[in-house]
């Protein structure tokens, strides 16, 4: 394929992409009452005295505007697998005919991994609130009062922060698939890898506290090392 071809299946797997998001945030519209009842659960227990579990806004604008972007990002997450899979099918002429039977692996994987993400970071939400917002920290004189946007942001980016770091094994068996990296260098570069992904998880979670960070530097530490076996289980 020329780049012109190239650029063409690009836009036209691009307009799939958006148009799925677009459809799916239709359905994340009338789920916005059950998403945001879900996501404040852990925040709850610190509002019960100003607001009575509720959060706040202040604009006219503020709670449609609110309301629209959680849709997009319902919808997101409805749309990923056909996201993975317009994705692969991009990029899946590049490799030869016996690679390409990995698309299966590869969207289901990408879909259990982004899920794992995502419920690792529901688990942790509530001991990265404690140390925000918690008696601990704020003390006896001061309370929280939660605004709309600014929680449910965070809470978003926390969750998706996550469910994107659980992709790196994606990531990782994809250039090995394309021979760009070996298990022999991802092994031979270990301390460099971890103290990499220690940043990164400081730079990618909402949150600043040490149990969040910790987890999240095992966790994708962990899938480093499976990716480094099954590496080497494909190339066998």
């Amino acid at each position: 394929m020329s780049l012109l071809e190239h650029l063409e299946e690009l836009r036209g797997r691009l307009f799939w992409i958006f148009g799925s998001v677009g459809l799916a945030a239709i359905a994340g519209w009338f789920a916005f009452d059950h998403v945001v009842d879900l996501l404040l659960r852990p925040a709850r227990p610190y509002l019960k005295d100003l607001t009575h579990g509720k959060l706040v806004f202040t604009g006219p604008l503020e709670a449609f505007t609110l309301r629209f972007k959680i849709a997009i990002y319902i919808g997101l997450l409805i749309a990923f697998p056909l996201v993975l899979f317009h994705v692969w099918r991009f990029i899946s002429p590049g490799l030869h005919r016996n690679e390409r039977r990995y698309a299966v692996p590869f969207i289901g994987s990408g879909i259990v991994l982004f899920g794992g993400g995502v419920l690792f970071a529901w688990l942790t939400l509530p001991q990265a609130l404690r140390w925000l917002i918690g008696p601990e920290i704020t003390g006896t004189n001061v309370s929280p009062l939660l605004g709309a946007k600014s929680y449910l942001d965070f809470a978003l980016l926390y969750h998706i922060a996550f469910g994107l770091a659980f992709e790196l094994p994606v990531l990782l068996m994809l250039l090995a698939m394309m021979r760009v990296v070996t298990s022999r260098q991802m092994a031979s570069h270990r301390r460099a890898v971890f103290m990499g992904i220690a940043v990164a998880s400081a730079v990618l979670t909402p949150s600043v506290d040490w149990f969040t960070m910790s987890a999240l530097t095992v966790a994708m530490y962990l899938l480093f090392e499976i990716c480094i076996w099954l590496s080497r289980a494909l190339r066998r």
